[in-house]
């Protein structure tokens, strides 16, 4: 029997949007001293609805003001009665904090507790230079104001409790905004009520926001930021958390480019230079960012923003950064991370490897069949990596609710059959050909090489249809912000979503229209609180067919609801609606589901006997799961897969020295690539060096197991290794 907590509807709503209804507030009167022009009380201030914050990001130009506000919080009423206690007017070398209503003052020392309002400027070293915290008055007293000098590369902490809220508005063109990714990044659930019911006290955290002081003004900083230096001066700053990036002139002639390229279209958004400064220009997640330059202005460093810290030039290049050339850094999980891209020098590879996937009968078929599209595929060397490291296609018929089978063997036929359906997609849809469209497009590609059927209506879903609700949905922003980051590997997760085309967008405008809050990222893994535990419908019990009667579609099984399956099929249903990967898994008596968390770990819903009891170590998770850790970092992938595919293609030429090198370098590069395992094994069996290549596979997976989530205790790896060490000749 289910646990009685699924069979209860409990969604809460997060009221934090209310402390960002506030709109800017625009101050005039320049001959008024600045602090007289500050609102006095909540009557000033401008309250409107169609002000949207949330895609603005910090720029702290001179002369930029901040308030600092409380809030009370009235259980009976929609709206939050906030108050300006404290505002900070920035200039390039200092900053004025003034206290409105009840004045305060700022002492200087350690604060006493976390509770206080707290500004704390380091140095360039990272040592303390002053440090004042807020001490509220017994009563209200004029406006007064505490000065604090800062100096270049300075950097400030402003630190506050929770039900402060720190917001903006400005003079003029110099406005702070907020972005939600790094303002109030501290606040946990502060108070919660579901339509005017109860009011639940939750949890409170402490929020801090950090500050530099450079290029004559105040700009905010977060854990991610990036600054890639050259040797000219000049440098590119990159702030991922608020999708923006800014470049830096440098002396002389930069010799040096930058072009800014599309997440959803592949297609380029701006192209800038080193030769003069250019600030906030577009770097939202996905977003690439390619960087070419020469010998005569090489990179000469990557700096941690935030931490202080930077790494060498000898310790960029064992990194794959390419220092007098070209490289590529991508917006990913709100980070700014080196791309590896491959280039026209690989293509040879990549064609041998399209054709040893395929086979000389096959290979012509694509050829005839699909000219346009094998001229464009064998010419474009990012496809054609997207292609052959994401997988082999499916060899079959994909039913139920379990994922693709993560097989070790390709079938040429079911290879030739994804291209088919890729090339349909490619000739409809020309956004199909780069960015993330690209993605999309191999992923249904792979998957729906022998037909993806719909668990309702247990029909065949059009992959041609699947392909344009996604990238429409991508484009639309309708999907989770992770989507753009997941590789293409993933995205198979998420695109075979076994629902109808039709009841997919149906169920997308329903949970839009009537429960907006389950599109909460933290809240998308609760679809099985849309039905109720119900075994009986009218049409007879859940464990008899047709349960949902004639029309078995996603409204019908809203309406009569149903007992686990249900449950776990409508969570999958919606999580891959809106873009994250997730599908049903079995437990002993019991459907439960897995998915992609925004903690970027699988984890278990509706789950009873937790991951030791789901589905088994026989199963295709721990082929998931290890291709999934393998994924996280792109660049360490690709290279591995490229080592591997050269090696197979040394082996074709008779030249297994080199091959043995190549398919070693691959395994070192991404332990857990299997395929780099498979051409390993390929190449130590004709070389007679096997010995002790079992112990070190094992060694290997057994290692990986510890650290790869998300089975508690470790990813059992044993069928992996099994099916590797099975290929070793005696």
């Amino acid at each position: 029997m289910m646990d009685m907590k699924f069979k209860i509807r409990s969604i809460v709503t997060v009221i934090l949007c209310w402390i960002f209804i506030i709109g800017i507030t625009v101050f005039s009167g320049s001959n008024r001293a600045w602090a007289g022009q500050l609102p006095l009380s909540d009557a000033s201030l401008a309250v409107t609805n169609g002000d949207d914050p949330w895609a603005q990001t910090l720029d702290g130009a001179s002369g930029s003001q901040l308030g600092i506000f409380y809030f009370n919080y009235n259980p009976m009423s929609n709206y939050n009665r906030r108050s300006v206690f404290m505002q900070v007017k920035f200039s390039p070398s200092s900053l004025t904090v003034y206290y409105v209503g009840p004045s305060g003052t700022l002492v200087s020392g350690n604060p006493s507790s976390n509770t206080e309002v707290t500004f704390t400027v380091t140095n360039s070293s990272g040592k303390t230079v002053s440090e004042y915290y807020y001490v509220s008055p017994s009563n209200t007293s004029p406006i007064n104001s505490k000065t604090i000098q800062l100096s270049s590369g300075d950097k400030l902490t402003l630190h506050y409790p929770t039900f402060d809220v720190l917001h903006s508005y400005g003079q003029n063109s110099s406005v702070f905004s907020c972005n939600p990714n790094t303002f109030n990044s501290g606040i946990t659930h502060v108070l919660v009520k579901r339509n005017g019911g109860e009011v639940v006290q939750s949890e409170t955290g402490i929020n801090q926001n950090y500050f530099v002081v450079r290029d004559g003004g105040i700009h905010e900083i977060g854990y991610q930021d990036k600054s890639v230096r050259f040797a000219n001066g000049a440098s590119i700053d990159f702030y991922p958390s608020d999708d923006t990036f800014s470049v830096q002139a440098g002396s002389g002639d930069p010799s040096t480019s930058i072009k800014v390229t599309s997440a959803s279209t592949g297609k380029e958004i701006s192209d800038l230079s080193l030769d003069e400064g250019s600030f906030n220009n577009p770097f939202a997640s996905g977003n690439r960012v390619e960087i070419s330059t020469t010998s005569s202005n090489p990179i000469t460093s990557v700096e941690d923003t935030f931490a202080g810290t930077s790494q060498s030039a000898s310790e960029l290049s064992s990194q794959g950064w390419n220092l007098d050339g070209q490289n590529v850094v991508v917006n990913r999980y709100n980070a700014a991370d080196l791309y590896w891209q491959p280039d026209a020098s690989d293509l040879p590879t990549y064609r041998y490897m399209l054709y040893k996937y395929l086979g000389n009968s096959d290979f012509a078929t694509l050829r005839t069949r699909y000219p346009a599209f094998f001229n464009w595929l064998i010419n474009d060397p990012d496809a054609l990596n997207q292609f052959l490291t994401s997988g082999y296609a499916s060899t079959s018929t994909i039913g139920g609710m379990g994922a693709y089978l993560w097989d070790t063997t390709e079938q040429p036929d079911s290879e030739l059959a994804a291209l088919g359906i890729w090339a349909q997609i490619w000739s409809k849809y020309p956004d199909s050909k780069g960015g993330e469209d690209l993605k999309i497009a191999v992923a249904i590609a792979l998957d729906f090489a022998h037909n993806v059927i719909a668990w309702l209506p247990y029909k065949p879903i059009d992959p041609l249809g699947r392909y344009e609700i996604y990238a429409a949905a991508f484009a639309n922003h309708t999907l989770i912000g992770t989507f753009g980051d997941y590789s293409t590997q993933m995205l198979r997760d998420v695109v075979d979503d076994r629902i109808s085309n039709a009841g997919m967008e149906w169920l997308r405008s329903y949970i839009l229209e009537h429960d907006s809050i389950l599109t909460d990222p933290a809240n998308l893994n609760k679809g099985w609180s849309l039905i109720q535990y119900i075994e009986n419908s009218p049409y007879g019990n859940v464990q008899v067919g047709g349960f949902y009667g004639p029309k078995a579609t996603i409204w019908n099984m809203l309406r009569y609801s149903g007992v686990c399956g249900a449950a776990s099929k409508t969570s999958q249903f919606l999580l891959n609606a809106f873009g994250e990967p997730a599908y049903a898994v079995g437990q002993p008596g019991h459907c439960a589901y897995t998915f992609f968390y925004i903690n970027n770990e699988w984890e278990l819903g509706y789950n009873i006997d937790g991951w030791q009891q789901t589905a088994g170590a026989t199963s295709n998770l721990p082929y998931m799961f290890n291709g999934t850790q393998l994924n996280m970092d792109q660049y360490t992938k690709d290279e591995s897969y490229l080592s591997a595919f050269k090696a197979e293609s040394e082996m074709a030429q008779n030249n297994y020295s080199q091959a043995l090198l190549d398919s070693q370098q691959a395994v070192s590069l991404a332990p857990n690539n299997l395929e780099a395992w498979q051409t390993y094994i390929q190449v130590a069996n004709y070389l007679h060096l096997t010995s002790g290549l079992k112990e070190k596979i094992e060694s290997t997976f057994d290692s990986l197991s510890s650290t790869n989530q998300p089975y508690s205790g470790g990813l059992n790896y044993n069928n992996i290794i099994s099916a590797l060490t099975s290929k070793i000749s005696s």
